[in-house]
């Protein structure tokens, strides 16, 4: 019966997405902060002609109080100014948004992309 039990809980704990558990924690409180007035820092993807060198590379858009901000793991913030953008394509883990002139390309979770359209927007 034991043994039963631990295949069970076995096969349940590999149905569960772990990343998908905690990282909904995580977008729930930047999304309440961003609420609150704060300013959050979204985790992101963008290629871009000037701020990546047209390499996707992955970083974080700080919005919030102020403008718009992209930074790389271990770089300073710069401007994050796209411009309008157009939704390209969506899925359960990402939406890609194409500015105009298709210079710039931003993926981002779906949860977290009203909040970021929101303060590029505003």
């Amino acid at each position: 019966m034991g043994e039963v039990l631990v295949v069970l809980v076995g096969n349940l704990l590999t149905m569960i997405d772990m990343s998908e558990l905690f990282g909904g924690r995580r977008r729930r409180a930047r999304a309440a902060a961003f609420a609150r007035g704060s300013r959050v820092s979204v985790p992101c993807v963008v290629r871009s002609e000037e701020l990546t060198s047209g390499r996707e590379q992955r970083g974080w858009i700080g919005v919030g109080e102020g403008p718009a901000t992209w930074r790389v793991p271990g770089g300073s913030p710069v401007a994050f100014e796209p411009g309008e953008l157009t939704m390209q394509a969506v899925d359960r883990q990402s939406v890609t948004f194409h500015a105009a002139g298709g210079r710039t390309e931003l993926r981002l979770h779906p949860d977290e992309a009203p909040l970021v359209l929101r303060a590029l927007a505003g």
